[in-house]
Formats: C-alpha cells, structure tokens, sequence
C-alpha cells in the first residue's frame, strides 16, 4: 500500500485542504515513497479505468522522465513529482494546450506563494532567469484521433540544494530553497499547484482556451526573443512570435516566412 506522508509532504493533510476547495484535479491522490515515475503510475490507473482527477504524487522516482526520453533528477525528500489524469473532450492537435496551462498554474502557484519571480520557456520549462526550476511532460492514449485520456506530469525542485544536484545539469537547474535561501513546505505547494491546476484546466475545458494563451503568454519568456530551435526536423533560428491554438511556437526565420515548430528545445540567443 502507498505511504500518506514522508517528511515534510503530507498527502492527507493536502487532500482534505483541497476537499474544502471542491477541487475536480486532486479529488484523490495516491501517494507512493519511492515509484518508478509518477506518469507510468498515473497512465497505468487512467487505463485501469480511475476517473479523470486523480493525481498521483511521490517523494522519489527511479525513472522519472522528461521530454525526449530525458531522466528527470528525482532525490528522495526534496522535490515535487505529481501527474494527474485527465479526460478532455480533445483533438489530439491540440493536447500541447494541456502542458501550457500546467505551466501557467505552476507559475502563478509559485509566485503567489514565494517571492520567486517564475516564468515559462516554451515549450514545458518552469525557470528563473536561465535556470530550470521545474518541467511538465503530457503523456495521452487516444482513439481516432481523440484523446482517451492524458497524463499532465509535473516535476518542481523545491529543497534540493546545488550541491545534491549532478555535476552535468547544475549550471543549468536551480529551486526554490536555493532561490529563497530557504526551505518550504512540499504539502503547501502541492495543495496551491493543483489548487491552480483545477482552475486553468476548468478554464480550458469551459471553452477559454484564448484566456489560457493569453495569461501564458504574459508568463512566458520565449515569444519576442531570437532564439534556436532543435526540433526534430533540425536546428531552426529566428525571432519566436507567439504560440498557435495547438501550443506550437511560431518562429520567423531570417528570410522572412513564418514556420510553427510543434517540438523542441528552445535556447534564447538574446538574452536580457
């Protein structure tokens, strides 16, 4: 059976704060000390038939995934790792949409509960100025090109400090102990992350999808910027203009015609 709290992450004490709140996304969360990845978890009790809403949460994950086959960091007793089933009446071309509301309600969460000014980089990035302070990976199973249902997966470094974190990513990552000079509660985040979680995939599927690009773009850290691009097709430049209904960035190449790019990784070449 899954454990109900580790240290400073206690799943029945952010449970019953988001019963009061009448969440739909949180309604029920599994907690797990050690899994192999919450999204596996998560894709595995969406297709067992667990209604849309449940979350599953771990203190540690042996296989945690980011995009493109990446691992994600996953210590024990430091960071948030969270994935949550949902079940939208969706085209398949436009899922991308799910990952930029997640984003949208980690930034805000974070904000509204530290003094952390965190923003998006298209297409799944949570940063502080240049460094990775969290990701989302959507994860779908559909039929005739409709999605069955999602796995929204979200990963938060909270109290791992610099010194914990792998030689090759520790230029590049940061969180939120480090960026705060302090600890914070893992429980309280949880709860305010899926708090706002709820209400922007409420706000999504009740037909706001402009009100969701709309509060990412004035988040996000991409859209106006010269950047590169390493997408699948290969390595495009040019000046990120704004993000399409289908989540897909829309770059301006040097010569002037306009391409929508609906992978990648994105480096800013203009930094500010």
């Amino acid at each position: 059976m899954p454990a109900s709290a580790v240290s400073d992450l206690s799943v029945d004490a952010a449970q019953n704060a988001l019963a009061r709140r009448s969440v739909l996304l949180g309604r029920e969360v599994v907690f797990f000390e050690n899994t192999d990845s919450t999204n596996i978890r998560a894709a595995r009790f969406a297709l067992e038939g667990s209604p849309e809403g449940l979350v599953v949460v771990a203190d540690q994950q042996s296989e945690g995934r980011g995009r493109l086959g990446r691992t994600w960091f996953s210590p024990p007793g430091r960071n948030l790792y969270l994935s949550a089933v949902v079940r939208p009446a969706l085209p398949v071309s436009e899922v991308a949409v799910l990952t930029l509301l997640a984003a949208v309600a980690c930034a805000r969460a974070l904000r509204r509960l530290t003094p952390v000014e965190v923003s998006i980089k298209w297409p799944n990035d949570l940063v502080v100025g240049d460094r990775k302070l969290g990701g989302i990976l959507t994860e779908l199973s559909a039929r005739h090109n409709t999605v069955s249902h999602a796995v929204i997966g979200i990963g938060v470094n909270v109290n791992m400090t610099a010194a914990e974190v792998p030689d090759e990513i520790r230029p590049l990552a940061t969180s939120l102990r480090e960026e705060t000079g302090r600890p914070l509660s893992r429980t309280d985040l949880l709860v305010e992350i899926l708090a706002d979680l709820d209400r922007w995939y409420r706000v999504f599927t009740a037909g706001g999808k402009a009100l969701v690009l709309a509060e990412w773009m004035r988040l996000d850290t991409t859209v106006g910027r010269e950047v590169l691009v390493a997408a699948p097709s290969g390595t495009l430049t040019g000046t990120a203009e704004a993000v399409d209904g289908g989540g897909r960035l829309i770059l301006r190449l040097p010569d002037g015609s306009v391409t929508a790019v609906s992978s990648g990784d994105v480096t800013v070449l203009n930094q500010l």
